[in-house]
């Protein structure tokens, strides 16, 4: 049994129920707990009121990327200790998703007798290449899963449903439009069983349609159909996704797998709807206590309307704005729309989080206030890494935002109120990492992970709890750490450029399909092996751009809380060129530190190692400061050293280990040591070579 972690008395504290909700691509830009003097941004009211009756966490770091966060927040261990480095945007081999030897949340919490179900985005492991296939979440313990193991909505769907068959793009929202509004009309829904055409209504606002789960009639050319029509109807593909509104459910209940597409229900709507379900249910078993992972899909893109009820009243579309969601004829930059969506969304999450809470219980209004309800309840918001681009609020930098280690990638929102929380509305500014959750998860249900986690999995999470049961509690930390690193993918990823005025800007890590590429912006080029081939490409044919840019394969950051050091691992074409792996920052003398608790913005014109030489470009405080992070960082990647073939992660090659490579054998898994994409002899001959091999 897992031991229990003592207060300051000596005995247990109370087990607490968690609920625990994660906003994708939600960073500190966007809400006014963590950019207080941001204008323009969403207007989050619940999440304000969960903060002023709780804590607001000013200084948490995340991972740049989600599928690392996700991982972080359910084992409590860095990226370069599980090998999830990077998400996994296409399919990924095993090695690269969350291993099904890690003791995740569920099965920590599962000791203390906790029911644990993740409804929404899961994204920590996939089907592809994964021996559990559609059961790759019960093989990391959910065992209680719905939602999708997609890491962002679907695509959104230009051709209605295969309606539309011109190659312009007329409608980038998925439903068609009419000036700067959803166009009326007929609205057709699936047909059920043994039927070859369902109900249809005439007139109907096409996005209201699209919201009740059907599909607006459109001629061939886009042309809307206000009256119903058999034949119209006949040519709807209803098993087409179209973002949040069309998409894969799957499903993990008790060791069984099952699938259903498409589902037709708003993805947030839906997720927050399975998680009030299985919190009242829990509520009506008062035997257990539980955790209910609430993942939404927003505010990942693709973006495309919300349903009306869950915004603002009076919320409309700008009669100045052309109505779209991405590239489509008429529309010249949609970048203005993108943020709008963008907003509109976290707008939605709000709402839905609300409802959940009222829903549950774990909240009440009384008159017109919102009042949390959660003694015994502890409720955690965050955002698992920076926004995206397009969607970076000031006085961040969208170019450094999602996917790197700077300040606007890693910074996130986290409040935590109910429970054993006491003297709330205050904020904690002591540094904080999305690792340290996972502890905090044990101390709420009285498990001290760090003996019940086996030996030679090195923990990196760091004790919670006494930021809510004591304001005046000293840091945890003494330093804040955040890394990315390439995957290990099954099909080769080619050099995308995007190019942005005079500048290109490649990533041959990130982008890592065609269509991923392309919906960015950037063109795919499947002629170069990498950024540097296709750089010396252009260069050869007289093409090279005034700049050039490369989106990292793997970056570093580490701060003891006023000084930030970042490695980027620069691409030898550039590093021939000046290039600096290494950055310096003093935070507290950056952009916009006076305005974001006295940590500003990691800008380039801030970085201290102009010329990349220390001794020449820092005094003497700022060398020692940077020394100290040097040797810290070194410290710390010295401890992710492992051993070839400890497959069962418990530091040490041996017959466990052998015993899963062979029960995985011949085909993809963790157990693929030379990353070829099955398990077979050359696995064998490592792990047989690495025998014996400790880190423990």
């Amino acid at each position: 049994a897992a031991s229990p972690v003592p207060d300051d008395q000596g005995t247990a504290p109370p087990k607490c129920n968690i609920l625990f909700v994660i906003l994708d691509d939600v960073g500190a830009d966007q809400l006014k707990l963590s950019n207080p003097f941001g204008t323009g941004l969403p207007q989050t009211p619940t999440i304000d009121a969960i903060a002023a009756q709780g804590v607001n966490f000013t200084n948490c770091w995340s991972m740049p990327e989600c599928s690392p966060s996700r991982v972080c927040f359910f084992t409590g261990r860095f990226p370069s200790r599980t090998g999830v480095g990077s998400p996994m945007t296409q399919p990924t081999l095993a090695q690269s998703q969350c291993s099904p030897f890690e003791m995740t949340t569920p099965r920590l919490l599962a000791s203390a007798g906790y029911e644990s179900g993740l409804f929404g985005k899961f994204h920590i492991s996939q089907e592809n290449y994964n021996p559990f296939g559609l059961l790759a979440p019960s093989s990391n313990g959910f065992t209680n899963f719905n939602g999708t193991l997609l890491g962002a909505p679907p695509f959104i769907d230009p051709t209605i449903a295969g309606q539309v068959t011109t190659e312009n793009v007329l409608y980038s929202c998925g439903f068609p439009v009419a000036g700067n509004a959803p166009a009326i009309c007929a609205c057709a829904f699936p047909p059920g069983v043994g039927e070859t055409i369902g109900e249809c209504i005439s007139g109907v606002d096409a996005l209201e349609c699209l919201t009740a789960g059907g599909v607006s009639l459109v001629a061939a050319d886009g042309t809307p159909i206000l009256e119903c029509d058999s034949d119209a109807a006949a040519r709807i593909n209803w098993d087409a996704w179209n973002g949040s509104y069309a998409w894969p459910r799957t499903i993990n209940q008790s060791g069984v797998a099952s699938q259903v597409t498409a589902v037709r229900t708003h993805a947030d709507v839906d997720q927050a709807e399975l998680a009030i379900e299985f919190i009242n249910a829990q509520h009506k078993s008062s035997s257990n206590h539980w955790m209910c992972t609430l993942s939404f899909s927003g505010d990942h893109d693709p973006w495309q309307p919300p349903p009306q009820a869950s915004l603002p009243p009076g919320t409309v579309w700008p009669p100045q704005l052309a109505y779209a969601c991405g590239e489509q004829v008429g529309v010249s930059n949609s970048t203005v729309q993108e943020r709008l969506l963008s907003t509109w969304t976290i707008q939605s999450l709000d709402s839905q989080i609300r409802r959940v809470l009222l829903s549950t219980g774990l909240a009440t209004m009384v008159g017109d206030q919102f009042r949390l309800n959660a003694p015994d309840t502890v409720i955690v918001v965050i955002g698992d890494n920076g926004s995206f681009l397009t969607s970076v609020r000031d006085p961040f930098n969208p170019l450094r935002a999602k996917a790197t280690a700077y300040e606007t990638g890693i910074r996130v929102p986290l409040v935590i109120a109910g429970g054993p929380t006491i003297a709330p509305g205050r904020a904690v500014d002591h540094m904080v990492n999305i690792v340290d959750l996972y502890q905090l998860w044990g101390e709420l249900a009285n498990v001290n992970v760090h003996t019940a986690v086996p030996q030679g999995r090195r923990l990196d999470c760091r004790s919670m709890l006494p930021y809510l049961t004591h304001p005046a509690s000293p840091s945890a930390r003494s330093w804040n750490y955040s890394e990315y690193f390439a995957p290990h993918l099954a099909d080769p990823c080619f050099p995308c450029l995007i190019t942005t005025g005079a500048a290109d800007t490649c990533t041959d890590t990130i982008l890592t399909t065609q269509s991923l590429c392309e919906s960015q912006g950037g063109v795919w080029h499947p002629e170069a092996t990498d950024c540097c081939d296709l750089l010396a490409q252009m260069t050869a044919a007289g093409k090279e751009p005034a700049s050039f840019s490369v989106i990292y394969a793997q970056q570093r950051a580490i701060t003891d809380g006023r000084w930030k050091l970042v490695f980027s691992e620069q691409p030898a074409c550039l590093m021939s060129q000046g290039a600096c792996d290494y950055e310096f920052f003093d935070l507290s003398q950056c952009f916009a530190a006076n305005i974001l608790f006295g940590r500003g913005i990691d800008n380039p014109q801030f970085n201290l190692l102009a010329t990349c030489d220390p001794v020449a470009d820092l005094n003497l405080v700022q060398r020692a400061a940077y020394i100290r992070l040097r040797a810290e960082l070194a410290l710390v990647q010295e401890s992710f050293k492992s051993c070839v073939g400890d497959v069962t992660m418990d530091g040490l090659v041996n017959g466990g280990d052998l015993a899963a490579m062979l029960a995985f054998w011949g085909v993809p898994s963790v157990a693929d040591l030379n990353n070829d994409g099955i398990t077979n002899g050359p696995d064998l001959a490592m792990l047989l070579a690495s025998w014996g091999c400790s880190t423990q």
